[in-house]
């Protein structure tokens, strides 16, 4: 059985849970324990406490990638005498930043670095390739970029080798948990494209159905067309269960509903979802 709790979003309208620009998940799968990002503050350790999920039980933890808003919440993770393993790209922990429409560069990783956590550094693991860390549960490694339409953003950059690059976004890392009659597919902005990504997943997964999507789909900004397109393509995989969070976007995650119906189930902090 898959049981998923939504720890941190955009959006919280339960009595006494708090929100943030960001997203946590608590999922559990039979008995192994996964915390997939941790926001961007202590948000998600108040309202995992709130619903009752203690942290420290985590098998493991998963960083989708290198931005403040998914990992920056990790040094306010208190381990006691189990200490998780942390699944996530090298990249994450290179200097990240965004672009405004001014030109001006903004930092946006996480304030903490390796050194500062000191359980951190001999618990982390380094992916690129796909990896199944249970049976059953893989961790995809780096996707790629098969369509014409989801194209690298501009706004997005990095320092590699003390060298301001392009961010291709290598470091966002895929969460696929396998049931009995398919796959949930779990991913924390999709930069690399919520489409690339799904195509990514029926490479894996040839045979199996895509039974639930949960993911921040950073498609606020996208045109009409992109969104029109993306839509059409969770319909032509019979995604079976859409759940938009984080940035997916307001306006996006109501024509989704629209053209989704009961499949699109519209979610936010304190929500729970089961397989």
């Amino acid at each position: 059985m898959l049981k998923v709790h939504i720890l941190t979003d955009n959006r919280a309208h339960k009595r006494g849970m708090l929100a943030e620009h960001g997203l946590s998940l608590w999922i559990e799968k039979d008995n192994t324990k996964i915390l997939f990002d941790t926001g961007q503050s202590s948000v998600y350790s108040h309202n995992a406490s709130i619903l009752g999920i203690d942290l420290t039980s985590a098998d493991y933890i998963v960083l989708s990638h290198g931005h403040y808003d998914h990992c920056g919440g990790l040094e306010y993770y208190l381990p006691k005498e189990k200490i998780p393993c942390v699944y996530a790209h090298p990249d994450i922990f290179l200097h990240k930043f965004a672009v405004d429409d001014k030109g001006t560069l903004s930092k946006i990783g996480p304030s903490w670095d390796i050194k500062s956590l000191g359980w951190l550094k001999e618990r982390v693991v380094h992916i690129r390739e796909p990896l199944l860390i249970e049976p059953g549960v893989l961790i995809a490694g780096e996707i790629p970029r098969t369509n014409n339409f989801e194209e690298v953003s501009k706004k997005f950059w990095l320092k590699r080798n003390g060298v301001m690059v392009r961010d291709t976004f290598l470091d966002e890392l895929m969460l696929i948990i396998e049931e009995e009659k398919g796959v949930a597919v779990f991913l924390g902005c999709s930069h690399p494209g919520v489409v690339n990504c799904l195509e990514y997943v029926k490479k894996l997964f040839p045979k199996k159905d895509i039974l639930l999507l949960v993911a921040g789909m950073h498609l606020a900004n996208a045109n009409r067309l992109h969104l029109q397109k993306t839509i059409q393509i969770f319909i032509d995989l019979q995604v079976q269960k859409v759940v938009p969070l984080h940035c997916t976007g307001i306006m996006q995650i109501c024509e989704m509903k629209h053209f989704l119906g009961d499949r699109c189930q519209i979610c936010s902090i304190g929500d729970y979802i089961e397989l």
